[in-house]
Parts: structure tokens; sequence; C-alpha cells
């Protein structure tokens, strides 16, 4: 059967339905700030950049759609730990945002990739998937939590870009004389005990009596031996240099990587010729 032809959609009803859509974004929604991704190298197969930049940004409202604001769908376990996936799924009117993309020139649609900041709630988020299933007025935009991965940050938004200051340290040498035994992973101190330290940091790696240390705290001194948690070792460094090397931490680090080895040394006999099987096999 065919439409009736009595009644027609004009376009002043179509205007209408997307003002509607865009006041309600106003109403209900939340200010944020939409950050633009520059790719550098786009590796295509992957379609990870690792040296892209995020520069460009504006002020824009969006809708939560979530009822319960952020959730977590996903629960993985990884060499991290438990890995908590938080998510959220937000609405834009496509006029709106067309709008103001275009005062900066960048692309007039949201793009996979680039990433959103809520100032009331301090939360980054990237942008996985943009869907228009549910709107013909609306982006739905699925994102999840933003994990740093070496990106270039410079929005000149303070706590956003403060974000690459706090995770990148600098890598420093220092050299030891032959005997101090260092463990990789450790952490490394002056002071009494570790508690009442006026300066520690982490061993990165160790090459021969150089010993490149990172996200040190406090200031260094020439005067007091450096001592490792792990290892024992006291001993008074010789050389300092400032490494060209950058070091992204992980927030997840919670523990001593030579403390997980020495752990499974103490359980698993590895000199036996079969240490699982206790001789049966």
């Amino acid at each position: 059967m065919a439409r009736n032809n009595y009644f027609k959609i004009s376009s002043r009803e179509t205007d209408l339905f997307e003002q509607l859509v865009v006041e309600q974004v106003k109403i209900y929604g939340f200010d944020v700030h939409y950050i633009f991704r520059e790719f550098q190298n786009l590796d295509e197969l992957f379609g990870e950049d690792p040296v892209s930049k995020f520069r460009q940004s504006f002020q824009i409202e969006m809708f939560v759609s979530n009822y319960e604001f952020f959730e977590t769908q996903n629960k993985i376990i990884d060499k991290f730990g438990i890995n908590l996936q938080d998510s959220v799924t937000l609405m834009v009117s496509k006029k709106r945002f067309s709008e103001e993309a275009a005062k900066y020139g960048t692309s007039i649609v949201p793009k996979e990739g680039d990433i959103i900041y809520f100032p009331e709630y301090g939360g980054l988020y990237e942008i996985k998937y943009i869907g228009t299933r549910n709107s013909f007025f609306a982006y739905e935009i699925s994102c999840e939590l933003f994990r740093y991965s070496g990106e270039k940050i410079d929005t000149e938004i303070q706590e956003v870009d403060i974000i690459e200051d706090r995770i990148v340290t600098p890598v420093v040498s220092l050299g030891f004389p032959e005997g101090a035994t260092f463990y990789e992973g450790e952490t490394v101190y002056q002071g009494i005990t570790l508690g009442s330290s006026t300066y520690k940091a982490k061993v990165l790696d160790i090459q021969g009596s150089t010993v490149d240390v990172r996200s040190q705290l406090g200031i260094i001194s020439s005067a007091a031996p450096v001592k490792g948690v792990c290892s024992g070792t006291e001993a008074s460094y010789t050389s300092i240099a400032e490494s060209d090397r950058k070091y992204l931490d992980s927030e997840n680090e919670n523990s001593d990587q030579i403390g997980l080895e020495r752990t499974v040394k103490e359980i698993i006999d590895f000199s036996e010729v079969d240490p699982f099987s206790e001789g049966n096999y």
C-alpha cells in the first residue's frame, strides 16, 4: 500500500525535531571538552599510532546515556592484574558538533580515537565507536577510559596536559664502583629507612656498573650511600648523568618485579630435571 499523499513531512518539521534534540542535550547534558587526535605515523594493520598528538579541542554539551553514569562492562586479567574497562555512552547533536568543529577547521564529525574530557569528574575517555541507529539528529558515542601510551598532549587544558607530565618521567644514569649489585625493578633510596628517605627511585635497568633509575622523588646527595630495598646493597654513586630516555610509568605498578622473581625461585626448584611432577614422569 502506498503512503498517504495527503500527509507530507515538511522541512520545517525536520528542523523542529532537530532543534528539540539540541535543546534536550543542552538541558540534561554536561559540558565536555572534545579533543582531536592528530595521527603522525598510523599503523594501518593494528590501527595504532603511539606518537599521535592531541592539540585542538573545543567545548560542547553532551548527554550521558548510561542510566548509572560511568560503568564497568568488562573485567580482564592482564599482566598488571585486574583491568577494569570503565565505559560511557554519550549522545551529541549532529548540528551542534558540526557548528563547533567548523570553527577550528577540523573534521565536522566525531572520529574513533579522539578523546573526551569531563571537567566535573576528571575523566578522560577515548572514542571507540560512533553510531547513529538511535537518532537521525544525534551521534551515539561509545567511549572507554583513556590509557596514555606515549602520545603528545598539548591542549592548553591544564587538567589534561598534566597527565603526560605526571606519567612520563626522565631516566637518570648513576655510576657505581664495582661490586655494587642492585636488582632491576627494586626501589633504591637514601636515608635511614625507606619511610624516612630523602630520595628514592626505581631501578630501570643495569649495564655493568651503570644503573639507570626512574620515577625519582626527592634530591639525591653524593654524601649519602644509595641503598637497595631488595638487594640490601649500600654504595655511593661515583657519577650521575641525565639520560635521553623517557619512561612511561604504570599507575598499576604496585609491587617490585624482583620480589616476584625471588618468590618464584623459592617455590620452584629448577635445578631438578623434572621439578613439576615429583618424579612421576
